[in-house]
């Protein structure tokens, strides 16, 4: 078995672009594979179940017109990207690449460009996603699919081909195609190639053009129904398995939701209760704290007027103490403040010699009781001498009488002692030296009431 794909009608150098490499990265079972066309053509050679078929349902026409419904090469439409892209594979979400390179020989030398579709698929969502791109580049020599063993991912393919050279809707894209690589402007024309592409591809097409089956054929290929509306409604029927088995999960899931919700409804009636209890709380504290909030704005308002008053207050008092602070500088600047000055002075000196008058005092006082006590202690002593005295007199009378009776005469006996009273007499008029050195002056006790005034009567 084998299966050809080339550009036919092209002759070399015509200036029209020629298939010249194609290459599968990451999707289906191939790892990494290019193909090389010769002069246009491409001739895959092996036994069944190779990848022939599917190397052609992934390359062309799918890079042309981006139609994943029209995959499978027998038109069945079985082979879909999600079951290329995850089946048989444990990976939950996987990139892969497809691309296809032209080039073109003209006037100006060789040009390239390659059309190519990188497809994201998720294990977890079970889709598969394409994006197309277009660019000059090359495969391989400008761009590299790969970065670290790891498919290149779609951020750095846009960054290198540039973001308005990636889309990732098929109408978008064979519009690209349509007119950088056939020239066309007209979406029908390169909708009606693109479906002639796909009925020539299929295995059973020789068969029916050698048993006259060509001119059904051509007709096959005539502009068919609204894109939007094939679309709309290829959609819908490849959808409808997947509608039914999703309605059954539905109903399922519907019917948990009801007996959930059921249960759920009791416990949001009793969380509703409960809050609706704590709300009524709260408007309540809500209420008593604006009722302390217009008490608190009444005593503010009234504290302000206080505060206004106090103010006025204080500005007057200010005025007061600054007029009062002028006054007393001029006060102290005049001459009666100047002679009230000199007064305290003096007032301070005669103070000062006031309490150097009442030390003296004081020193005298002391000195007049010891003098005092000293004349007791005199007094005393003198009494005593006068009763020795007596005593000595009546002995000296009584030794008197005796002599004169034994005989002897009383000048053996001496004088007899003087009378106590003369003593007494003669001690006190003994005089006592002023310490001022004002000479002797006899010495007399001051009465209480001149020793109570002496300092006021003699301030100096």
């Amino acid at each position: 078995m084998s299966r050809e794909l080339g550009t036919a009608g092209a002759p070399h150098g015509s200036g029209r672009y020629r298939l010249h490499r194609a290459g599968i990265r990451n999707v289906w079972q191939y790892d990494e594979q290019e193909f090389a066309f010769g002069d246009g053509r491409l001739l895959l050679r092996g036994k069944n179940g190779a990848g022939k078929s599917k190397a052609l349902e992934l390359l062309l026409p799918y890079l042309l017109d981006g139609d994943a419904r029209a995959l499978d090469a027998t038109g069945t439409g079985r082979t879909t990207l999600t079951w290329l892209m995850l089946d048989g594979f444990e990976q939950n979400n996987r990139l892969g690449y497809l691309w296809v390179e032209f080039r073109r020989i003209d006037g100006e030398g060789e040009r390239f460009l390659t059309l190519g579709a990188a497809i994201r698929a998720s294990k977890s969502a079970n889709t598969a996603k394409p994006y197309f791109f277009t660019t000059t580049l090359r495969i391989g020599h400008d761009l590299q699919l790969a970065e670290g063993g790891q498919p290149l991912p779609l951020d750095r393919l846009r960054a290198i081909v540039g973001a308005d050279q990636v889309q990732d809707r098929a109408a978008d894209h064979r519009v690209r195609v349509a007119r950088e690589l056939f020239g066309i402007t007209d979406s029908s024309r390169y909708r009606n190639l693109t479906q002639l592409l796909h009925r020539l591809r299929r295995p059973t097409i020789g068969d029916r053009i050698e048993s006259g089956g060509l001119v059904a054929v051509l007709g096959e290929t005539l502009p068919g129904l609204d894109e939007e509306v094939v679309d709309k409604v290829a959609r819908n029927l490849d959808d409808l398995d997947n509608v039914r088995d999703d309605l059954g999960r539905l109903e399922k899931t519907d019917a948990a939701l009801g007996q959930f919700l059921g249960g759920y409804r009791g416990y949001l009636h009793g969380v509703l209760r409960r809050r609706t209890a704590r709300v009524g709380d709260e408007l309540g504290r809500l209420g008593e704290r604006r009722k302390a909030a217009g008490d608190a704005a009444k005593l503010v308002g009234e504290l302000t007027e206080g505060e206004a008053v106090a103010a006025e207050q204080c500005d007057r008092l200010h005025q007061e103490y600054e007029d009062a602070k002028a006054e007393l500088e001029a006060l102290r600047l005049s001459a009666g403040y100047r002679s009230l000055q000199e007064l305290g002075e003096r007032r301070s000196t005669v103070a000062a010699l006031r309490t150097a008058a009442h030390s003296a005092f004081a020193a005298w006082q002391l000195a007049h009781d010891a003098a005092e006590a000293a004349g007791g202690t005199v007094s005393l002593g003198a009494d005593r001498v006068g009763s020795a005295l007596r005593r000595l007199g009546a002995q000296h009378k009584e030794l008197g009488e005796s002599a004169d009776r034994a005989g002897i005469g009383r000048a053996h006996l001496g004088e007899a002692a003087a009378a106590p009273d003369t003593v007494l007499a003669g001690a006190a008029e003994t005089e006592v030296t002023d310490p001022d050195g004002g000479g002797l002056q006899p010495w007399s006790r001051p009465s209480a009431a001149g020793a109570a005034n002496w300092p006021q009567q003699n301030p100096w």
